[in-house]
């Protein structure tokens, strides 16, 4: 859990080779938009490209949730499009799948529900 909270908070300040230090080197990376990603260095600039093009975004954690060798985060997406300046604020969900302390494997949902029913836990 510790380690899910530090993550955001190194995403938020723009600190992403701390962020990327709790990631394993083969870490997989599932989005909602984007596609699947492995490894790392992808994962690094998929989220610079993020910072880049998006004017503030962040993630606001409103749950966490401890599921064993996986945490399930309830967060809101923050910030706008730089250009279109059009306002992120939805509520999603993403699990982070441990293994010795490193992140191995990171999925986006579209809500809480997902995530649990992923995880094999009751809503």
């Amino acid at each position: 859990m510790e380690i899910a909270r530090a993550g955001v908070a190194a995403y938020n300040r723009g600190d992403l080779d701390a962020l990327l230090a709790r990631y394993d080197p083969e870490v997989e990376f599932v989005t909602l938009l984007l596609g699947n990603y492995r490894g790392k260095e992808a994962i690094g600039r998929l989220m610079a490209e993020n910072q880049d093009n998006l004017s503030g975004y962040r993630y606001e954690i409103e749950e966490l949730i401890d599921a064993g060798d996986t945490v399930i985060g309830v967060v809101h997406l923050r910030g706008a499009g730089r250009v279109s300046q059009i306002e992120l604020g939805d509520l999603i969900a993403i699990s982070l799948t441990f293994r010795n302390g490193l992140v191995i494997r990171q999925q986006t949902f579209r809500n809480k529900a997902e995530a649990l029913e992923a995880a094999g836990l009751p809503e």
